[in-house]
């Protein structure tokens, strides 16, 4: 059993810490994984046997980066990276590192919300689950005909828990909520693919079910080879509701539950790479589970984008990330790996959207840097606050209008070149965050969240009737949240807009459209301004 504190962390309602130094926030290594990096890129043919001959064992082979992954006993780490590094095929040796997700919630807990039960089609295959990524054909989301004077059953979208969502872009062609005339005139994001690349997704969601094509996981819980965790059964079903909650917000749909996201209409590619780890903390296994966070292995995270690239996605978002040191050997091979893949999967058409982290660190200095998002060819995405609710962490502050901000929680600095877009901040507004009639003006950021694996209660997944679902809040269907998550997720969503509008578009224009679009500021990031970017509308200063 794996159990260790991870970077997502929940929230209190008492006066905030200061940022953590960077020592403290480091990503450790994960014991006994180690990656192969082989030169040139290209996978050896012998890369099982040259791996099997230093008595390690051989777990995955990713093909399209020229790199494989072992498992061995912490005590052999250092004879089997020399044996492997006499090799002339072999370039590095690099210890596997956990990752983890971008998220900060509030801590109450109440009981499940009733979910209604979603009619999916039966007569075609549109959700498809399998053990690893094999090439798929292209999918396109089926036109969702909206009547103009329609009534919403997107209560939360309509009201001011809606605000991320819109102010992000999410907005237009009539439907109620935001501006009657936006970039949804233009497109909802059908026939683009978003691969969300995180803990899985609640398949039955009603804000998220109608627009699924694509289940993997890649979690591995084998003993021998990978991280079993008590708390999550591994399977694409999200039982920690990050997934969920991001998936929402860049591509939820309309009409299903209660919001939007802003690419309501693109298809979503599921690929869970994070799992529930137990908390170090807690006075039973069930307490450590329930308070327990979303985390993985670096090496999960690139097969991800591998089977991403493989599955065609247009948009991959990447709500999670690893602070590395580059002035270690192991932080600047990690760095170049990801460079490679990054760049490699952006070559092949893929638009790579990365969280830069809620460690309220700044990266100027480049010693340390938070990786995916500053990897070669990725968007990173800083968190802004909002406007109605102006960030005040007093403890029992209300909302009241202010400037928009950069919260402060969120990583930043002109090195990580990101744009902002909508993440929270406090004050959290007042009422259950958890209830889909809550409306209130929050800080916060509304989303959908998990109701565990279907047909079960709160509990450890090892009794068939029980999982977990939504963070520590039981199996509710929606929650409120914070961190540069939400703005990663809500960035991916518009790009997948633009992506949709403008579909001869490379992914490093894509980009760079949204850099050129984005407004400036002096108090954040340049801010994502979805319409100008469909406009092609360079925003003055911008850089």
């Amino acid at each position: 059993m794996l159990c260790r504190s991870a970077a997502l962390a929940l929230v209190l309602s008492s006066p905030l810490l200061p940022a953590q130094t960077h020592s403290a926030i480091l990503s450790s290594e994960a014991p006994g994984h180690l990656v192969v990096v082989y030169r040139n890129g290209q996978l050896p043919a012998n890369s099982d046997a040259l791996i099997a001959s230093t008595g390690a064992s051989p777990v995955l082979h990713l093909s399209r980066f020229g790199l494989a992954t072992l498992r061995t006993t912490s005590a052999n780490e250092a004879t089997v990276t020399t044996t492997l590094l006499r090799h002339p095929e072999v370039a590095a040796v690099l210890h596997d590192r956990y990752v983890t997700a971008h998220l900060l919630l509030s801590p109450i807990r109440t009981p499940a919300f009733n979910l209604p039960t979603p009619t999916l089609p039966s007569a075609t295959p549109d959700v498809i689950s399998q053990p690893n990524g094999l090439n798929l054909p292209r999918l396109t989301s089926p036109t969702i005909f909206i009547k103009p004077d329609a009534p919403s059953t997107d209560t939360l979208y309509n009201s001011p828990a809606g605000w991320a969502v819109i102010a992000a872009g999410g907005y237009g062609a009539r439907i109620p909520g935001g501006p009657a005339i936006g970039p949804w005139n233009t497109s909802l994001g059908a026939g683009v693919r978003i691969a969300v690349i995180d803990s899985g997704v609640d398949p039955n969601h009603p804000d998220i079910s109608p627009n699924l094509v694509l289940n993997l996981s890649e979690v591995d819980q084998s003993a021998s080879t990978g991280e079993p965790s008590p708390c999550d059964n591994g399977s694409p079903a999200d039982q920690q509701g990050h997934g969920t909650f991001v998936a929402s917000l860049a591509l939820g749909a309309i009409q299903g539950g209660n919001t939007i996201g802003v690419a309501p209409q693109a298809s979503l590619l599921n690929i869970k790479v994070l799992e529930r780890l137990p908390a170090a903390a807690g006075t039973s296994l069930i307490s450590q589970c329930e308070n327990g966070q979303a985390s993985g292995l670096l090496s999960w995270v690139l097969k991800g984008i591998q089977d991403a690239v493989a599955n065609h996605a247009d948009i991959i978002a990447l709500s999670l990330g690893s602070i590395v040191d580059l002035s270690t050997g192991d932080g600047a091979g990690w760095k170049a790996q990801f460079d490679a893949v990054t760049y490699a999967a952006q070559q092949s058409g893929s638009t790579l959207i990365a969280a830069a982290g809620n460690d309220g660190l700044d990266l100027s200095n480049g010693r340390f840097i938070e990786l995916p998002a500053q990897a070669r060819g990725v968007l990173a995405v800083t968190a802004a606050t909002n406007p109605a609710c102006a960030e005040n962490l007093t403890a029992g502050a209300t909302c009241t209008p202010g400037p928009i901000t950069r919260p402060y929680y969120s990583n930043h600095g002109a090195t990580l070149n990101a744009i902002s877009a909508p993440g929270g901040n406090y004050p959290q507004g007042p009422g259950d965050p958890t209830s889909p009639t809550n409306t209130a003006i929050s800080g916060f950021i509304t989303g959908a969240c998990s109701t565990g694996l279907p047909n079960t209660t709160d509990g450890l997944p090892s009794n068939p009737n029980q999982s977990f679902g939504c963070f520590n809040q039981g199996h509710a269907a929606y929650t409120q949240a914070m961190g540069t998550s939400a703005s990663a997720a809500l960035v991916a969503g518009a790009a997948a807009l633009l992506h949709a509008a403008n579909p001869t578009l490379t992914p490093a224009q894509i980009i760079q459209t949204l850099r050129t679009s984005a407004t400036p500021t002096t108090t954040t990031d340049p801010q994502l301004n979805l319409p100008a970017a469909l406009t092609g509308t360079p925003s003055p200063h911008a850089h």
